[in-house]
C-alpha cells in the first residue's frame, strides 16, 4: 500500500479519496479535511449551503466576500436567528472592473476619437467566442483613441488592461489621456514592451495564446479618463488590430479579467438585488427591484433621496406575523435630514429611523409611530421590533434604545420598500443613507437584538465597511 508519496497512499492518488492526505505532497493531515466523497468538510470547514446557493445565483466568486456571506449564515443558524430571517439583504459584490461594456466596444459607452471605428465580432478571442472586435484607424489620422470617461479614480492607484492582438498593425498604447502624459506602448507581435511615458508604476504584457497578449499599466490617476490607443500610424494607410477584454480596477496588479457586459452599475445591482434567505429572481423570494436614482458601490447601495427606492416585494400583511415581526438597516450615512425612512410600509407604521423637525425620531412595527429623543449618530444597525401584542422595541448597534407599549393594530397590506416609505402605495420621505446591509423576519427579543449586531458587524468589518 505504501510508497513513495507515503504511508497509506492506497487512496492518496484519488482526487475524492478520503485518504488523500497521505500524499505527503499536499500535507497528509489534509485527509483530515475531506470527506471520502471530497465534497464535504468533516471538521467544520465547508461552506453552508444557504451561503453557496447565494454564491451561484450572484456569481460572487471572490474569497474575501464569500467568506464574510459563509461567516455570516453560519452566525446567524448558531444564534438562532437565521430561522427569523424572512429576507437578508447583504449588499455585497465582487465586482473589481470598473469599465462597462468590456467586450462591447462599438456601444457608445466608448468614445472612439481621430475617424477610428469599431467592427465587432471579428475573430476569437481568448475565451474562444467569436466576441473580439477589430480596431481600425482612420487613414492619415494619428490620434485614434478608444476613451471611456467620467470615471471616479483621480488620485488613486489604478492598474488598466486589455487584450490585443496584431492585424495590419501590430502596436497598442495604453494612456491616461488624450496628451498621452503617461503611457505604455506594446508591440504586439513580439510582446514586447517599447516604452513609457509619465510616472507609470508597472507595466506588463503576457501571451495568452493564439497571438493574443494581455497588456496592462499602473499609475496614480491624474485624469477620470482611460485610452486606448493605436500609436504612430503612417499617414495615408488605415490599419486595425483586434482588441477584447477591457479591464481598469484599484491597485498596482492586472487581476483576473471580470466581464461587464453592460454597466458597472447594472453588474452590482445584480448582485445586490438577491435575498440571501432565499437567492431566486422572483417576487416570491423577496428579491429587491431597483427604482429610480441608486449608486451600488462596494459599500453598499445608496438611493438618491429624490425617487430612489427598492420594491422588496415583502408585503407584511400577506407575509409577516402582526405580533413577531422585525426590520433592520444597517447605515453608513451620518446624517440628520428630516423625514427620511430607510425601511418600511405605512398603514399602519411599519418602519425604521424616522426624523420629523429635528427633535423626535420614530419608529413602528404594526402600530402607531413612537416618539423618542433623536438617536444620533445615525449610522450602524437600526433593528424595529415586536414580540407580542402590546411591546415594540427599538435598538441602535445592538443596544436597547426604546420601549414603547403601544398595542399592535394590524400590518400594512402593500409591499415594504427599501430607501424609502411606501406610503399606501405611493413611495415617500426618500432617503440618502447608504444601505450595507436590511433584513425582514420574526419578532427579536433583546438577546437576538444584540447578537444580530454582533453577526452583523463581523461581516461588515469583514469587508472592510464597518461604521
Amino acid at each position: 500500500m505504501a510508497n513513495s508519496n507515503g504511508w497509506g497512499d492506497g487512496a492518496a492518488n484519488n482526487a475524492i479519496g478520503w485518504g488523500q492526505g497521505a500524499n505527503n505532497a499536499i500535507a497528509w493531515g489534509d485527509s483530515h479535511a475531506k470527506s471520502w466523497a471530497g465534497a464535504t468538510d468533516i471538521v467544520g470547514l465547508t461552506t453552508d449551503p444557504a451561503a453557496s446557493a447565494y454564491f451561484a445565483a450572484t456569481g460572487i466568486t471572490g474569497a474575501t466576500q464569500q467568506a464574510a456571506i459563509d461567516n455570516l449564515v453560519k452566525g446567524l443558524k448558531t444564534d438562532g436567528i437565521w430561522s427569523k430571517m424572512k429576507a437578508v439583504y447583504p449588499f455585497v459584490t465582487d465586482n473589481r472592473n470598473l469599465l462597462g461594456y468590456t467586450e462591447d466596444f462599438i456601444n457608445g459607452y466608448w468614445n472612439k476619437t481621430g475617424g477610428s471605428a469599431i467592427v465587432s465580432n471579428t475573430t476569437i478571442a481568448p475565451n474562444g467566442t467569436t466576441t473580439a472586435d477589430t480596431f481600425i484607424t482612420a487613414s492619415g489620422s494619428m490620434t485614434n483613441r478608444m476613451i471611456s470617461s467620467t470615471l471616479d479614480i483621480i488620485g488613486q492607484t489604478v492598474c488598466v488592461s486589455i487584450y490585443a492582438k496584431s492585424d495590419t498593425f501590430n502596436r497598442i498604447k495604453l494612456t491616461n489621456n488624450a496628451s498621452n502624459v503617461i503611457s505604455a506602448d506594446f508591440n504586439l507581435d513580439t510582446g514586447a514592451l517599447i516604452g513609457t511615458t509619465g510616472s507609470v508604476i508597472s507595466t506588463s504584457i503576457s501571451s495568452v495564446g493564439n497571438g493574443w497578449y494581455r497588456c496592462s499599466m499602473s499609475y496614480v490617476a491624474t485624469d477620470a479618463t482611460v485610452l486606448y490607443r493605436m500609436p504612430l500610424i503612417t499617414s495615408g494607410i488605415s490599419s486595425s488590430i483586434f482588441v477584447w477584454g477591457a479591464q481598469l480596477e484599484l491597485g498596482s496588479t492586472a487581476t483576473t479579467y471580470q466581464p461587464i457586459a453592460t454597466t458597472q452599475q447594472a453588474y452590482i445591482a445584480a448582485q445586490f438585488k438577491y435575498n440571501l434567505v432565499n437567492p431566486v429572481d422572483s417576487d416570491a423570494a423577496f428579491r429587491l427591484v431597483f427604482n429610480g436614482g441608486w449608486t451600488h458601490s462596494s459599500n453598499g447601495a445608496t438611493p438618491n433621496g429624490t425617487n430612489g427606492y427598492a420594491d422588496t416585494k415583502f408585503n407584511p400583511s400577506l407575509n409577516g406575523q402582526l405580533n413577531s415581526a422585525h426590520l433592520s438597516y444597517y447605515s453608513r450615512t451620518n446624517n440628520s435630514t428630516d423625514n427620511q425612512i430607510e425601511i418600511g410600509a405605512n398603514a399602519p407604521a411599519h418602519f425604521l429611523c424616522y426624523r420629523f423637525s429635528s427633535l423626535l425620531a420614530y419608529h413602528g412595527i404594526n402600530s402607531l409611530d413612537t416618539p423618542s429623543t433623536p438617536f444620533t449618530p445615525s449610522t450602524g444597525l437600526f433593528v424595529g421590533s415586536r414580540i407580542n401584542s402590546t411591546t415594540g422595541k427599538f435598538y441602535t448597534n445592538g443596544s436597547l434604545a426604546l420601549t414603547d407599549n403601544k398595542a399592535s393594530t394590524s400590518r400594512p397590506n402593500q409591499n415594504i420598500s427599501l430607501g424609502a416609505l411606501n406610503n399606501n402605495g405611493t413611495q415617500a420621505y426618500f432617503t440618502t443613507k447608504q444601505s450595507a446591509f436590511a433584513t425582514i423576519g420574526d419578532g427579536l427579543t433583546d438577546t437576538e437584538a444584540a447578537n444580530l449586531y454582533t453577526r452583523v458587524q463581523a461581516y461588515q468589518t469583514a469587508l472592510s465597511r464597518n461604521v
